[in-house]
């Protein structure tokens, strides 16, 4: 057998297994792209759906802590106590939604979260009943 018949086979096997690897690395990437949170009461709810491109599980873990930090302040504040309020977060940048009891309550909200550290910017979607 020559050496160019087994290089093609070789070549393809190659091509095979790298083609494989980058469709569960893509499948991968698309399982880390797409966080949503809901929350509700009785007559209110808030689901947030984002689309978010990490480029590791350290990235996506980061925001993941910071959505967990946010979540504790506002509970242990007790601003957002009896309201659906959902915390998402993209880079750093935190995004309130949902009902709150005031104008002031939602500013109080958005402050908390902008105190925490790692948090780079807050968009306060909140709104309130009147």
């Amino acid at each position: 057998m020559s050496e160019h018949c087994l290089k093609v086979p070789l070549i393809t096997a190659t091509l095979l297994i790298l083609t494989g690897a980058a469709m569960i690395g893509t499948q991968a990437l698309a399982q880390q792209t797409t966080t949503s949170h809901s929350a509700s009461r009785q007559d209110d709810s808030v689901q947030t759906s984002a689309g978010h491109h990490y480029q590791s599980s350290a990235e996506r873990a980061k925001d993941d802590l910071l959505i967990t930090e946010v979540k504790s302040g506002l509970a242990k504040d007790g601003v957002a106590d009896r309201y659906p309020v959902a915390v998402d977060c993209d880079h750093g940048k935190i995004r309130l939604s949902g009902t709150i009891g005031s104008a002031q309550d939602a500013r109080h909200a958005g402050d908390i979260a902008a105190d925490e550290p790692g948090v780079i910017a807050v968009v306060n979607q909140l709104t309130w009943r009147k």
